[in-house]
């Protein structure tokens, strides 16, 4: 999600400054390849210390930190979830609210418009995404699973069926 993440806050939503998070090597080619305007190594790195000061429109949470990402919003900003539970005991909506913003969570629907402006996008090149590995086929999809559920992958992990 976080490759495709930083191509549509870019590409569709006019983003002008897009930071995140990333593992070095891979991760941060990936995330660079993608767009993306600064990369906060995690391992090594606060991502509050490191974005302290900057005054966000939106922060976009993909891995369940909304509660900690209050102080990166500029007064009317929001921060929008779309992964697990992130506001457990009000978390992500009181750092929100700290900030003078609001939250939100964003349950994924298909949205016939939207898609077809994602698919516009990657047709034309302008949106792509990263492939980590490649089954060659279904008998094969245990690789791509493993490797999947590992946590590890760098992109997609896809199975092709012929």
């Amino acid at each position: 999600v976080g490759s495709l993440g930083i191509q549509i806050a870019k590409k569709m939503l006019k983003a002008s400054h897009v930071c995140t998070t990333a593992s070095p090597g891979a991760g941060f080619d990936i995330c660079k390849k993608a767009g993306a305007d600064r990369i906060i190594d995690y391992r090594s790195e606060n991502f509050e210390e490191a974005l302290a000061g900057e005054d966000f429109d939106m922060a976009f949470d993909l891995m369940t930190e909304a509660g900690r990402m209050g102080a990166l919003l500029k007064k009317g900003g929001k921060i929008i979830s779309i992964t697990g539970n992130p506001n457990v005991d009000g978390a992500a909506e009181n750092a929100a609210k700290q900030a003078g913003g609001t939250w939100e969570f964003l349950l994924m629907h298909p949205d016939g418009k939207d898609l077809a402006e994602i698919a516009t996008y990657i047709e034309s090149g302008e949106i792509t995404t990263f492939v980590d590995m490649e089954a060659p086929s279904i008998d094969d999809f245990k690789a791509a699973v493993d490797r999947l559920w590992s946590g590890r992958s760098k992109g997609k992990c896809v199975i092709k069926i012929a």
